[in-house]
């Protein structure tokens, strides 16, 4: 008998054992079940589901008047929706013409493109209309209304709203705002077959007001284009700086291109990218530094016969023999053989300083995808040859920016400024370089330079004008110069009265017999000069 009972004891646990299992196993079962349907179902979802970035208008940029120089075009586009029905097209066919066919766009089952840029009155019609199964999808597009004036500098933008060039590059993130996000339902083949059901607004992107007159850009470049092509040369540049506001009011390059142009073919600033050895131009500056340090008096008697001077076993020489010269006349009559005597007499520490205070070899102050600044020959134990040559702007190199820029100090008083193309710009370096007296003395030097020396051609009508020419040699990479490859320039103050404007022109490779400054560069200035100050409401002076 107690055998028995234990195994109907044992017999219990066992069947208490297997329920127990069962139990658990359908608990189990039911489980994976349910949580296997929402994974399925979630999962689903997740394939049926499309996203797409709704981009940003991008901001407007502005010259100094609030013209706008790029802008942001908005387009409206028809798409039809999947189900869009024979109905719906024929409803659509009162309002617009459609070129697909009915059946062509059942056939795709999916969103597809109607018609481009719809204009507001058919888009009051659709959406007045009992049209169904449609989606009208915003775009932009990006339009520069100065065009070719202004293409190098501001540059242009891409499908994608992203700055490619210029302005538009160097300042991508201010301008282009933040894109959106829409979401959609999409089809097994990943079309969207929907309108969007839930939406990220956009955050537009910030407007940018630049420095430069679009009515002096435009007189300033079209003087340009007309130069260079009547002088049959390769490029060029020119600058207007308001030397007040350290402010650009015009930068000019040619040949240009239509930004607006889908098939354009960018062409680089020249300007902010270009650079060489400027040569004469910068001889006001290395007399400059003799003067400040006290070393000459702009008065004092410079002996450059026979018109030449040997140094190194290398000659120097002037386009003629001009005797005996005062200071002020070795910029007047842009004499190499004097300008090697100034610099010699420097020595080439205090000669590279200076040029470094002037702005040259030194990153500046413009926001620009790769601007260049140049560097200058400052190695140990140079020869007397290179300290000359440093005399009369050989030995450096530096951007048609950088030389505008360093010729503004004369008009400022002898204090360099960075100049800016942002308005209302906050950061504006600025450093005395020379005294005062000393810009003077060399302001009176570049006035005799236009009156009676190799500027004469720079002479505007009414208005007393300094300046100085410049005509250098293209260096060849292997050393040495090409003998028939010049650049012209000319750097010059407008008006003298008040010294508001510094102006600088650069033509490269003119292909007639005249290639120096005086004959090529120096009558352009003159004419942008006298446009620039009509402009501007400057009197003739008395």
């Amino acid at each position: 008998m107690k055998k028995l009972n234990y195994f109907n004891w044992r017999f219990f646990l066992i069947m208490i054992f297997l329920i127990a299992s069962v139990t658990a196993i359908f608990i189990r079962v039911i489980y994976l079940q349910i949580d296997k349907e929402n994974f399925l179902k979630n999962w689903g979802q997740n394939q049926h589901i499309a996203y797409r970035e709704v981009p940003s208008i991008r901001g407007t940029i502005y010259d100094r008047n609030n013209i706008p120089l790029a802008i942001s075009l908005t387009h409206y586009d028809l798409y039809a929706l999947r189900n869009f029905s024979k109905d719906d097209y024929v409803k659509l066919q009162n309002i617009i013409n459609i070129d697909t066919s009915f059946e062509k766009i059942a056939a795709k089952n999916k969103k597809i493109l109607i018609q481009k840029s719809l204009s507001p009155d058919v888009i009051n019609l659709i959406k007045n209309s009992s049209l169904h199964h449609y989606e009208i999808e915003i775009r932009f597009s990006r339009h520069y209304p100065l065009a070719d004036q202004i293409a190098p500098l501001v540059g242009f933008s891409g499908k994608d709203n992203y700055g490619l060039e210029g302005i538009e590059k160097s300042y991508n993130s201010l301008l282009s705002g933040q894109d959106g996000r829409e979401k959609y339902y999409k089809n097994r083949k990943g079309d969207i077959i929907s309108k969007a059901i839930s939406t990220k607004i956009q955050e537009p992107g910030h407007d940018l007001h630049l420095t430069i007159d679009s009515n002096i850009q435009f007189f300033t470049y079209k003087k340009l284009a007309e130069a260079i092509e009547e002088t049959k040369a390769k490029s060029g540049t020119a600058i207007v700086l308001d030397n007040t506001s350290g402010e650009i009011l015009a930068m000019a390059s040619y040949p240009s291109y239509n930004p607006n142009n889908p098939n354009r073919k960018p062409q680089k600033n020249g300007a902010l990218l270009d650079k060489y050895e400027p040569g004469s131009v910068l001889k006001p500056i290395a007399m400059a530094k003799a003067l400040d340090m006290e070393l000459i008096n702009i008065d004092d008697p410079f002996d450059t016969s026979p018109g030449y001077i040997s140094l190194n076993n290398y000659s120097i020489s002037d386009y003629k023999n001009h005797g005996v010269l005062k200071a002020y006349e070795i910029i007047t009559y842009s004499s190499q053989v004097g300008a090697s005597k100034v610099a010699l007499m420097l020595g080439a520490d205090n000669i590279i300083s200076t040029y470094k205070k002037f702005g040259f070899s030194k990153p500046i102050n413009v926001n620009f995808p790769s601007a260049t600044f140049g560097q200058i020959n400052n190695r140990e134990n140079m020869s007397d040859i290179e300290i000359a040559n440093l005399g009369f702007g050989y030995g450096l190199d530096a951007s048609p920016f950088q030389i505008a820029s360093a010729f503004s100090v004369f008009a400022n008083e002898g204090v360099y400024k960075e100049f800016t193309l942002i308005m209302n710009d906050e950061y504006k370096y600025e450093e005395r370089v020379i005294s005062k007296e000393t810009a003077n003395k060399i302001l009176f030097s570049l006035k005799d330079v236009v009156e009676n020396g190799s500027g004469r051609k720079a002479k505007v009508p009414g208005f007393n004008i300094g300046g100085k020419t410049g005509t250098s040699h293209k260096s060849e990479k292997g050393g040495g110069y090409a003998k028939s490859i010049y650049t012209a320039s000319f750097a010059g103050i407008a008006p003298l009265d008040s010294k508001d404007l510094t102006i600088f022109v650069s033509i490269y490779q003119p292909g007639l017999n005249a290639y120096t400054g005086g004959d090529i560069a120096a009558p352009l200035f003159s004419e942008i000069a006298s446009d620039t100050l009509n402009y501007l409401g400057y009197f003739e002076s008395e």
